[in-house]
């Protein structure tokens, strides 16, 4: 297992002392047969920087959140004969290695940075596989840019591709860090990974220790994938070292001969973790900083990152002045920067509105807490303000957290939030505040929202839980509200509500599956149909059967020749 290091640095002008940087380090643990420990406690770790102890400030449990995941696949130094084995592991670790919550983006060398887009949609993510062509050797321009920018001997052009691989390496890693706080994983699809000469004139474009760098600032841990018939790990292989660096410096893994259980291990590496958080006093010089930690309840290893790169003296002093010369005379209302608060499970669900609008159903619930550790904070409500891409305001006002036979009533605050938007981007803002109102952190956003007027359409699924007879019965009807959690014990009972959408208002046909962790087919599922065109099909689904483990609810609607698909994921504890 492994652990991520991030750098939270608070940069201002100041004459009162620094309180220092917060440090933020991802730890995953494993017991001596093997499987995840998911029961420490904040005493159970011992943290050095540098060789000197830190008090560990935090510790967080991190499960059943969607991974991260971006996917690099690099042409230029991939042989055409591994084009199919590449296609083949790729597809399988997309579809059936990641569940239907994770967000992920495939890119290669001369994709533009700017459509950089992690999405739950696969579509992208598998006609880039499906497109992906070795071209290692092969020096023949095949478009415009190859031609005018790509040419030469052939010592020139692999120069060239090399830079163009490394600075797409880059920004796939610097673009992970804008998206959370939390780990994110890089898989770097090649056969050898080059190192550029500096040149002068050429001082800022990336090389291999640029990319250590960025991915370590970014919270992102690199996988680099050989698929070709030697593996790398000779020391004698010039490979290796690049390889090795890139992993190893990042708290990744090498992944060859065995493709298919080096990206199960990629995916598993991202599941379970916790987030340790410490005060660092060291100053504002950018240099390395050597963090180990280590687990004082025998029998328990952990997987860290060897350390992180602080924050220079001029990146605090350039901050800085650009805040103070920026800042405005009169005030100006300026768009929050994206953070997703680990304070909260969000679920977002989509279905037909008014007039070719997207109706969205927004529902939370409070994060959970690893037992043992002193709650600092605890998410009680928010205040959720829903933007259109023109700025319109289409919904402000408190939420609650949602929960088990979760119902709306008149007089208390809604469980839940529903608006319409038009198809596009949508920008949320979320006040998170505690029991006595106060606000403890913020949550800022955005999501595309899918246009649902195609000839055949199905809404985002609904899950409801029930733990007793009594609280089943309250799941009947619009009042209930679903819940944002995707981990239920066996003494629960769920109800999987969506609304599928046919041609001219006539409801499509629908069927759905039960699907095991490795995504082959365990059961089909019975599903009630609505009795009119506004009513929900219905899944009834007690988990009194049910082993220990991961499944998928594999829906489908279809109408003629046309057919969509959908997937909803869960756990299953004793």
């Amino acid at each position: 297992m492994r652990a991520v290091v991030a750098i939270l640095v608070a940069l201002a002008v100041s004459n009162a002392e620094p309180a220092g940087h917060l440090v933020q380090i991802d730890v995953s643990a494993i017991n001596a047969r093997g499987q995840a420990v998911l029961d420490l406690k904040p005493g159970d770790f011992e943290l050095r920087e540098d060789g000197a102890a830190q008090a560990v400030d935090g510790v967080r449990l991190v499960r059943d959140e969607p991974r991260l995941v971006a996917v690099f696949l690099d042409e230029y130094h991939v042989s055409a004969g591994a084009t199919p084995r590449i296609r083949e592991a790729m597809g399988r670790f997309v579809e059936q290695d990641l569940s239907p919550r994770d967000l992920v983006v495939v890119m290669k060398p001369l994709d533009s940075v700017l459509t950089i887009r992690l999405t739950v949609d696969r579509a992208d993510a598998r006609h880039a596989i499906e497109t992906f062509e070795g071209r290692k050797g092969d020096h023949e321009p095949r478009n415009a840019y190859e031609r005018d920018y790509i040419a030469g001997t052939p010592v020139r052009i692999e120069a060239a591709r090399t830079q163009v691989a490394l600075s797409a390496i880059n920004a796939l890693a610097v673009h992970l860090g804008s998206m959370a706080d939390r780990r994110k994983t890089l898989i770097v699809v090649t056969e050898e990974i080059g190192r550029t000469e500096r040149r002068r004139g050429q001082e800022y474009l990336p090389t291999l220790d640029t990319i250590v760098r960025s991915a370590n600032r970014s919270n992102v841990s690199v996988y680099p994938l050989d698929p070709g018939e030697v593996s790398p790990d000779a020391a004698a292989d010039p490979r290796a070292d690049s390889f090795r660096v890139l992993a190893a410096e990042t708290a990744g893994r090498t992944v060859a001969a065995d493709l298919a259980s080096g990206l199960k291990r990629a995916a598993a590496d991202a599941t379970d973790y916790y987030l340790l958080t410490f005060h660092s006093a060291r100053p504002d010089d950018g240099k390395f900083r050597g963090v180990d930690v280590r687990a004082t309840r025998p029998g328990v290893t952990l997987r860290a990152r060897k350390g992180y790169v602080g924050p220079s003296a001029d990146d605090a002093m350039r901050a800085a002045l650009l805040a103070r010369m920026n800042e405005p005379k009169v005030p100006v209302p300026v768009e929050p920067a994206p953070h997703a608060s680990t304070l909260i499970r969000p679920w977002f669900g989509m279905s037909r509105g008014e007039g070719g609008k997207t109706r969205v159903t927004f529902v939370w619930e409070p994060a959970a807490h690893v037992p043992g550790e002193r709650v600092r904070h605890s998410a009680a409500r928010l205040v959720l303000t829903a933007l259109a891409g023109d700025g319109t305001v289409l919904f402000e006002g408190p939420v609650g957290p949602t929960g088990p036979a979760a119902i709306d009533g008149p007089g208390t605050t809604p469980a839940r939030a529903i608006f319409d938007v038009a198809p596009g981007r949508l920008r949320l803002r979320m006040a998170i505040q505690d029991v006595a109102a106060q606000e403890i952190d913020r949550d800022v956003r955005e999501m595309s929202i899918r246009d649902l007027r195609g000839a055949v359409a199905i809404g985002t699924p609904e899950v409801l839980r029930a733990r007793t007879a009594r609280e089943f019965r309250t799941l009947d009807g619009r009042a209930a509200v679903p819940v944002a959690a995707r981990e239920f014990s066996r003494t629960e009972r769920l109800l999987i509500r969506f609304a599928a959408y046919g041609p001219s208002g006539t409801p499509p046909t629908v069927s759905a599956k039960l699907l095991g962790r490795t995504g082959l087919p365990l059961r089909d599922l019975q599903v009630s149909s609505p009795s009119t065109s506004n009513a929900e099909n219905v899944i009834d689904l007690p988990l009194a059967g049910f082993a220990t483990g991961d499944y998928t609810i594999e829906l489908s609607a279809a109408s003629g020749s046309a057919d969509v698909k959908d997937r909803v994921g869960f756990r299953v504890t004793p």
